[in-house]
């Protein structure tokens, strides 16, 4: 079985997850986005078929935040769209000698080990794409060769992404996994996670600050 390369595009935490504001401060937020992250390597680095992981970014907490992941760095370059840099990264990995790549957020706190693996052991080829569950984003893109497509990300992307491997002629696979649904980015998103009952980082944060039992309140009052 031929395992993956893992691809992981991080926002500074500090400009990241903005429609929470109101919600949690920015501090809150860009602690979200840290904790969120942790848990997505930890579900890395319990699949065996994870080769290794590149984080794609230039928050200045990485390095330090992910020290003993085993995870490499790569700067964004500056002034570079992401989706750019997302392309730029996976020929450079294909060029080391990359196989199958994934692509996947850093907001994904509930993701399993067992998904990984699943998406990883069903993939044919060409590309396998697991849609958000509410609003058409990619929220894991599988490649063989990691330069198959070219990175689509934005309004629509899962149905973007399938149809530049139809242009290409390039085996596409749609599948959904759980784990992969459900990426965090509105209110409504944060109220899910705080009834996941699964040992995550992020849960672990937002029980432990003080956060859950503030917003538990805040929709009790809101509902009342």
């Amino acid at each position: 079985m031929a395992g993956a390369w893992a691809l992981i595009p991080v926002k500074p935490f500090a400009l990241a997850k903005t429609r929470l504001e109101g919600l949690l401060s920015r501090d809150e937020c860009a602690q979200l986005a840290a904790h969120m992250l942790l848990d997505v390597l930890r579900a890395l680095a319990a699949t065996p078929l994870i080769e290794g992981i590149t984080l794609l970014g230039n928050e200045p907490q990485l390095a330090a935040l992910t020290a003993g992941s085993g995870a490499r760095l790569l700067p964004q370059p500056a002034g570079m769209d992401y989706r750019q840099a997302l392309n730029e990264a996976a020929a450079a990995l294909a060029t080391q000698g990359v196989r199958q790549l994934l692509v996947l957020p850093a907001d994904l706190p509930t993701l399993p080990a067992s998904d990984v693996r699943r998406l990883i052991e069903g993939h044919p080829g060409g590309l396998s794409l697991c849609p958000a569950a509410r609003d058409g984003g990619s929220n894991a893109l599988l490649l063989s060769p990691p330069t198959a497509i070219p990175f689509l990300y934005g309004p629509d992307s899962a149905r973007r992404h399938l149809e530049a491997a139809q242009a290409r002629g390039i085996a596409a696979r749609h599948t959904d996994l759980a784990g992969f649904a459900r990426d965090i980015d509105t209110p409504d998103d944060v109220y899910w996670l705080l009834e996941q009952r699964i040992a995550c980082a992020t849960l672990a944060w937002l029980k432990s600050s003080g956060i859950r039992d503030r917003l538990r309140r805040q929709q009790k009052d809101r509902d009342s």
